[in-house]
């Protein structure tokens, strides 16, 4: 049977265990989610580059002013993006997984693809059937892009659940250890009920210190208790104490006499040893509740 001070250590530590994983939980979860809009911001970014890439393109074959330029600086922001998707130290590397990987992979593929036909038209061969391909492969690398958007949305949502899950199981076990903390305070509460009557009863005075709590109020009626002990004690000791003049005055009349006070003797001596062994558990008993009041009322 577990004491009711082990009760309280266990629940103390399951509930300052539960807390600080909640707070871990939360602390994850908000900083999880910080990099969800910059992951989706990025990616979703990407989906408007592929197409702004083949937008330039077109503008740059009808001869618009600062084409080429967009063109160049649309595909480096593309690579730049991309790298920052798929480097192995970035920050968003914590969201991908297999289905990500293999996506991106293809969207790699399509895009240095298209890529290569871009230069490669540009330097003057200005094939027909090159074009057609970078607008297919422009198409591709669009709906390859929304596809890992969707995908990096869907991890996202599982860690998110997963975090409120791991949340709700934690309250859930708070709520028990909380449902059984209340359950031995109401344990504590009897026994401090019967601790008190069974003080009362000892004492045998109903109207010491009424006023407190059932501590206190136990604490007065064993003290009253104890020093109505104190008083029989040091008066047993008197009446030894007497009965010992008294029998070294009566040895001296006759023989029997003196054998059957000296048989009288070796009792009080033993009343007396037990008298005083019983006095010292008594003081130590005192000494206890003394300290004990002294650390409450500290």
């Amino acid at each position: 049977m577990q004491s009711i001070s082990t009760k309280i250590r266990w629940i103390v530590l399951i509930l300052s265990i539960n807390l600080i994983t909640i707070i871990m939980v939360d602390i994850w979860l908000n900083t999880s989610q910080k990099l969800d809009a910059k992951v989706i911001n990025t990616a979703g970014k990407q989906r408007m580059l592929s197409q702004r890439t083949v937008l330039e393109l077109h503008r740059l074959l009808v001869d618009e002013d600062g084409a080429f330029e967009r063109l160049q600086s649309t595909r480096e922001e593309f690579d730049r993006n991309f790298k920052q998707l798929s480097t192995t130290n970035s920050d968003y590397q914590g969201f991908k997984n297999d289905k990500i990987d293999t996506t991106m992979k293809d969207v790699h593929t399509h895009w240095k693809k298209m890529g290569r036909l871009i230069d490669h038209y540009l330097q003057g061969d200005h094939n027909l059937y090159d074009l057609k391909t970078i607008y297919e492969n422009g198409d591709q690398t669009l709906t390859l892009m929304d596809k890992a958007v969707n995908q990096y949305e869907e991890s996202m949502m599982e860690k998110r659940i997963l975090a409120h899950r791991i949340q709700i199981v934690l309250a859930l076990i708070s709520f028990g250890v909380i449902l059984y903390m209340a359950r031995t305070t109401l344990e504590i509460q009897r026994n401090f009920e019967k601790f008190l009557e069974h003080s009362k009863s000892i004492s045998g005075n109903e109207s010491i210190n009424n006023n407190g709590n059932e501590l206190d109020i136990a604490c007065s009626h064993i003290e009253y208790f104890l020093n109505n002990v104190e008083e029989a004690l040091q008066s047993a000791t008197d009446a030894v104490k007497k009965s010992e003049i008294a029998t070294t005055s009566l040895m001296s009349t006759t023989p029997e006499a003196e054998e059957l006070l000296e048989q009288s003797e070796d009792v009080m001596i033993q009343v007396s040893e037990e008298l005083h062994q019983t006095s010292m558990r008594l003081k130590k008993l005192k000494n206890n509740l003394q300290k004990a009041n002294e650390i409450r009322n500290a």
